[in-house]
């Protein structure tokens, strides 16, 4: 089976969208199957060497409470091309997407598709703008055959953005990078207790409320350090922050690439991610589970899904006091860090590429035999 990506954003980037393909091109490949990213100019490097196939240009537009991609000058003449060559089996496209590229190669393409809704959180702009899109993108939409959505909450606006009868698959993690193998970062290996968030540096990501209650878990208890990997356009307020609390034991990672990070969650005592909105899912969630660590998050609709089973490490939205309780507890009882640390592993189980994966891969194979 030869199956056809099509992402309006760059490769070259460790953002959710990219993740979610990425991983599932790994397990495609790894199970047998050929896979073409149609993506705009990407490094055409490394593990996927030789199955990227660009088009125009990638530009940033502003429609969630992050940004959202699209490309321009994508050429009908050379999409056509492209898939009269690739001869795809399936195409598989990251929704929404614009009538330049997903709509164009929708349109033309003659084979099944699917489409996996990404966005969450999609602010007004954006939704009327989606609704505008829906005239161009008629014939785009008309063409697919099956809908998936990542949790509940997106299913919910996916049916909004673009009506279809949509299914519900996780994203996957994979269980050899993310593990309890991984050695500890040596610079923080020490007696203290290490609480690791990772995230952009963007309001929605909520990190100055974990420094707010970070301040006031070391007012409490000082054998204890906050790890901050990540950048954005928020570096400098939160570093001003900390300046403000007089916080020590702060230590800002700046970008880590994706390569280290399974390293710093096994640094990691306590994971926390106080994101307060536009979270559809929370890949980000099942890594840390996946790496035995509690992981403590706010109640915001993805991670809610994420943590339906754990509920006891959700905290309410935006509540400093309770994300400070929640710290200080799992501080104070290593035993309870051991039990929900094996408690988020053994439910991140449930998200491995191999289950998720062959979920969609079942998918392909319900819809091709249907045609």
């Amino acid at each position: 089976m030869k199956i056809g990506f099509v992402l309006d954003t760059t490769l070259d980037s460790d953002a959710g969208v990219q993740q979610v393909f990425k991983g599932l091109g790994r397990f495609l490949l790894k199970s047998g199957y050929d896979i073409r990213f149609l993506v705009p100019p990407s490094k055409d490097e490394g593990e996927f060497k030789g199955k990227i196939i660009v088009f125009g240009k990638q530009i940033i537009i502003k429609g969630n409470a992050n940004t959202i991609p699209t490309v321009i000058g994508s050429g009908s003449s050379e999409i056509k091309k492209v898939l009269a060559k690739e001869k795809f089996d399936l195409i598989h496209v990251s929704a929404p997407f614009s009538p330049f590229l997903g709509g164009r190669v929708l349109k033309y393409a003659d084979c099944p598709i699917v489409s996996t809704y990404m966005i969450y959180g999609a602010n007004f702009l954006f939704r009327f703008f989606a609704r505008f899109l829906r005239i161009p993108l008629r014939e785009a939409y008309s063409k697919i055959d099956t809908f998936i959505a990542s949790s509940d909450a997106a299913k919910d606006e996916a049916e909004e953005v673009i009506p279809g009868n949509y299914t519900v698959i996780p994203h996957g993690v994979s269980l050899e990078t993310f593990s309890t193998k991984n050695v500890p970062l040596e610079k923080f290996d020490d007696d203290k207790i290490n609480i690791f968030t990772v995230g952009r540096f963007e309001k929605r990501k909520g990190v100055s409320y974990l420094i707010r209650a970070f301040a006031k878990v070391k007012a409490d208890f000082d054998n204890v350090r906050l790890i901050v990997a990540g950048d954005g356009p928020l570096r400098d307020d939160l570093h001003s922050l900390v300046k403000e609390l007089k916080l020590a034991d702060v230590h800002f990672e700046g970008y880590i690439p994706e390569k280290l990070k399974p390293r710093y969650f096994a640094t990691a005592d306590i994971c926390v991610f106080p994101a307060v909105k536009g979270e559809c899912f929370g890949i980000v969630l099942i890594e840390s589970m996946a790496s035995g660590k509690p992981t403590i998050a706010f109640a915001n609709e993805g991670y809610r899904y994420v943590l339906r089973n754990i509920p006891e490490l959700l905290v309410e939205n935006r509540s400093v006091a309770q994300l400070r309780a929640k710290i200080l507890t799992l501080i104070e009882d290593e035993k309870l860090r051991r039990k929900l640390g094996a408690l988020c592993m053994k439910e991140a189980k449930n998200y491995s590429w191999e289950n998720i994966g062959g979920q969609i891969i079942n998918v392909y194979k319900k819809l091709l035999s249907s045609g």
